[in-house]
């Protein structure tokens, strides 16, 4: 009985390696459970819906969070960051527009149109350095570590009026062009780049990698941001200009007696860079006692990543979540002693109920009668959220579109969450869904830059002045709103990409506003009336008849219905349900080539919408979808066990998948569970 096992000798006691058993009293091993044990298997009864989904999370989490010993080597990274920066030299004081002073190696990270501007501008070491955003919070995940540091430029080298005409950007881009210069030659770091921030061109910021084997560790950004009380806020109310018509249109003088447009956006994009350390110290104060809402943030950010939602210009950034949580603890829809999963729920059905593009939410808790109110960022912007300070909109560059998308999501996601048939981790944090997934019909335009002539057309000279140029940000939210209308009633939801622009060399000129690239635009029809080949108008005698045949252009004619009424129509040719299917195009070239001035030379659909062609015999590409399903499940899919738990997703973004389920599971015997996503 006491002999050891075949082929080996029994391991010592203390011998390394081998496992020992633990080793329990009786009392210790049949003790009750305690009150935080009995709170974890309620907690996992109640919300879970099992164990497994418990452990998932808290796996995904371990993945997710960044290392002690990666956080030491950070750190050192910062403090030489530091050490570096305090010893740049001072440089003379020379025009904005005398460049001569930078070297040829570097260039200005900033699109210098119109290129004549007042002020001058010279180099003074900063005032202060600080570490702010999610790493000093702990809220940071991987793979991508990014550390923002704000660097405080000094008082002297601002003078009076820089908030006028884009003085306070350009001197904050030379800021960092010379820190880039002196940064290059520094042996401490393995790249040194420029990149915009979430892609918006007024804010250029440094990114700094360190040498060697830990280059892809780490991302420390730099942002330039002015001295404290530099600038008065009730200038940058959203109802203020700070950008003169004459000066963008290079007009010698400006015209006697009109009124300067609000440039609400320009005022925002200053306003962020005043309100760093306080948006620190806020969610500071929201994260302290409140493990809960360093977990809900991590899977947060895992749930939008995935969803392609937060990069890009006016994406649903990792800090915008952070306040959103900071928000609800506020308003006590979150308490502390929530756990991650429970802030990660919570934040999700509040998404799904509200929408902030016609009710907008503010973290003021005071009330100053000096303040902007929500009705003025209502008329300003398209989605409003407001910071503690009463004066930044966090969704400035947000369109409405992008976050009926996020909400739209929320409430799938809460969907899922409820369904204890479906495996909601696999599919809210570990599936990717990118627009090729998640819509039924996805258009490109291919050249963005065509969107330029699109301003001029549409008249959107004050909106360009506010969005420093960027015809792409200026137009893309009326495109999204033609369409939208034009899709009314047929479109569940009409959503954009995020325009993205990379990071740069420091020696090459920064990207232009059509460096975005194809931009994408994804419709999610409403089954019943997707193949409809009717649009029906008002009655020909109302006043809305007119604006029905502006907008449908000679497209729009009158008809007679069976119930005796005479109304302007639109009726699409399409006879077949191939044909059909690309009524979408139709609509697209209809009121975009009439109000936008986008032709279908310019917007291509992606190849997979014209559909899988015919099977001999079967008249249609829906028809030859059931084939193919059936002989996929026949030869790909092996036989699953009856677990409900447990699908085989099958994912195709064509829509000749987009068939009746009824006929597609009546053509299906099978034993295996399917599960089909458009």
């Amino acid at each position: 009985a006491g002999a050891a096992p075949r082929g080996g000798k029994r391991a010592a006691p203390g011998e390394a390696g081998a496992l020992q058993p633990a080793k329990l009293s009786r009392a210790e091993l049949y003790k009750p459970p305690t009150s935080e044990e009995l709170s974890q298997l309620k907690e996992t009864e109640d919300l879970f819906h099992s164990s497994l989904l418990r452990l998932q999370i808290e796996e995904l989490l371990k993945e997710v969070t960044l290392k002690e010993t990666k956080k030491k080597k950070i750190d050192a990274f910062l403090h030489e960051i530091n050490s570096l920066l305090s010893a740049i030299p001072e440089t003379p004081e020379t025009e904005l527009t005398d460049q001569a002073w930078l070297p040829k190696g570097v260039q200005v990270p900033f699109l210098q149109v119109p290129f004549s501007v007042k002020g001058k501008f010279r180099f003074v070491p900063p005032t202060e350095l600080k570490v702010v955003g999610s790493y000093l919070l702990g809220t940071c995940i991987k793979p991508e570590i990014n550390v923002d540091v704000a660097v405080t430029m000094p008082r002297e080298i601002f003078q009076d009026k820089d908030n006028l005409n884009q003085r306070y950007h350009r001197k904050r881009a030379l800021y960092l062009a010379h820190i880039a210069q002196q940064f290059s030659k520094e042996k401490l770091f393995g790249s040194v780049k420029f990149a915009y921030m979430n892609s918006n061109h007024l804010k250029p910021i440094l990114l700094l990698r360190p040498q060697g084997k830990d280059e892809k560790m780490v991302t420390v950004r730099l942002h330039a941001c002015p001295a404290p009380g530099l600038f008065k806020p009730s200038r940058f109310y959203p109802s203020k200009n700070n950008v003169r018509t004459a000066w963008f249109m290079e007009q010698s003088t400006p015209k006697e007696g009109a009124p300067e447009p609000p440039t609400p956006h320009y005022n925002n994009s200053i306003l962020c860079d005043t309100v760093l350390l306080s948006h620190l110290h806020f969610l500071s104060s929201a994260a302290t006692d409140f493990p809960g809402m360093k977990d809900g943030l991590a899977l947060l950010k895992v749930w939008l990543n995935q969803r392609q939602l937060s990069k890009g210009l006016g994406c649903f950034s990792g800090f915008l979540v952070s306040m959103l949580v900071a928000y609800l603890l506020m308003k006590r829809k979150i308490v502390k002693m929530m756990s991650g999963y429970q802030v990660l729920r919570s934040t999700l059905q509040f998404l799904a109920t509200t929408d902030l593009s016609v009710t907008g939410i503010s973290l003021v808790k005071d009330v100053d009668a000096s303040l902007p109110v929500l009705d003025d960022f209502h008329q300003a912007f398209e989605v409003v959220f407001v910071d503690p300070s009463g004066l930044v909109n966090l969704c400035a560059d947000m369109t409405a579109s992008k976050y009926h998308q996020v909400q739209f999501e929320a409430k799938r996601s809460m969907e899922i969450l409820d369904d204890r048939m479906v495996d909601g981790f696999q599919v809210l944090l570990m599936t990717a869904k990118p627009m090729l997934r998640a819509f039924d019909h996805i258009f490109h335009l291919k050249h963005a830059s065509k969107l330029q002539g699109a301003c001029k057309k549409m008249q959107l000279l004050n909106e360009l002045m506010d969005r420093g140029g960027n015809y792409v940000a200026t137009a893309l939210p009326f495109v999204v709103s033609l369409l939208a209308r034009g899709l009314a009633g047929r479109a569940l939801l009409v959503a954009h990409s995020l325009p993205q622009i990379p990071e740069w060399s420091i020696d090459a000129e920064p990207p232009k506003h059509k460096d975005v690239g194809p931009l994408t635009f994804g419709l999610l029809f409403v089954p019943e009336f997707a193949a409809s080949t009717l649009e029906k108008g008002p009655q020909a005698d109302h006043p809305e008849a007119l604006d029905f045949r502006t907008f449908w252009g000679e497209k729009s004619e009158l008809r007679r219905f069976q119930d005796g009424s005479i109304c302007e129509a639109v009726v699409w040719d399409a006879n077949t349900i191939c044909q059909k299917r690309l009524i979408p195009e139709q609509i697209f070239q209809a009121p975009c080539h009439g109000q936008g001035h986008l032709s279908l030379d310019h917007v291509a659909q992606s190849p997979i919408q014209y559909g899988l062609g015919t099977l001999p015999g079967t008249g249609h590409p829906q028809t030859s979808s059931l084939h193919l399903i059936y002989i996929y499940s026949l030869c790909s899919l092996k036989p699953l066990p009856l677990v409900p738990s447990l699908h085989a997703l099958v994912q195709s973004p064509s829509p000749a998948f987009l068939c009746p389920w009824s006929l597609l599971f009546s053509k299906l015997n099978s034993p295996n569970c399917l599960s089909l996503s458009s």
